[in-house]
């Protein structure tokens, strides 16, 4: 009973940091002329695979994902003065100005073995998966019923070792500005295209 009590004591404490892994490049984010603009937020389909292989293979549901993904992206949007509003399908209270729409794939890639020889040495060995957002954005400017597309794609790595427990309260970084990446990307290549200045 006492070991599993600090088998359980170190599985709570155990240590992990996320890394960025900057796939995309950086962009420097001017917000438009116009910052009143409302966006819609759909999701579409996300196949969830496991070292390449396989669908559905995430814990969470595909929705899930996407729901978090996007509510990330439109944040960031709003906190850069880029839109004035966001809300999923339905909670708007006034037509949107746009809608976005976000499928894709996401993919974690992990060692088994390695995971399985980290349990076993109590994490003293580190472990990491890498997870891998490949994301397909449609943009319609609901006024002028023009569609636009933007790939993305990012990771980030999950680190988990004893060691790394220090480091716990810091371990969001990475995964934060994965997204905000994502985000600021999305932006950009609409903006070329010319949402942000055509409504």
């Amino acid at each position: 009973m006492k070991q599993l009590m600090v088998l359980g004591l170190l599985v709570i404490l155990t240590g992990c940091v996320t890394v960025n892994e900057e796939m995309l490049r950086k962009v420097n984010i001017s917000p438009p002329q116009k910052q009143t603009m409302t966006v819609e937020v759909k999701t579409g389909e996300l196949v969830q695979k496991l070292n390449g292989e396989g669908q559905n293979r995430g814990v969470l549901s595909g929705t899930t994902v996407l729901n978090a993904v996007a509510k990330s992206m439109m944040v960031r949007w709003k906190n850069k003065d880029i839109i004035a509003d966001y809300g999923f399908s339905g909670e708007l209270k006034k037509e949107p100005d746009y809608t976005i729409t976000l499928s894709g794939v996401r993919n974690e890639d992990g060692s088994i073995a390695g995971a399985v020889l980290s349990g076993l040495t109590l994490l003293l060995l580190p472990s990491s998966s890498t997870l891998t957002y490949d994301l397909n954005l449609e943009f319609t400017n609901n006024h002028t019923q023009k569609h636009y597309t933007v790939k993305a794609k990012n990771a980030v790595t999950t680190w988990m070792q004893i060691l790394l427990l220090p480091a716990l309260p810091f371990s969001w970084i990475g995964s934060y500005n994965m997204l905000n990446d994502i985000a600021d990307y999305s932006y950009d290549e609409l903006r070329k295209q010319g949402p942000f200045t055509d409504s």
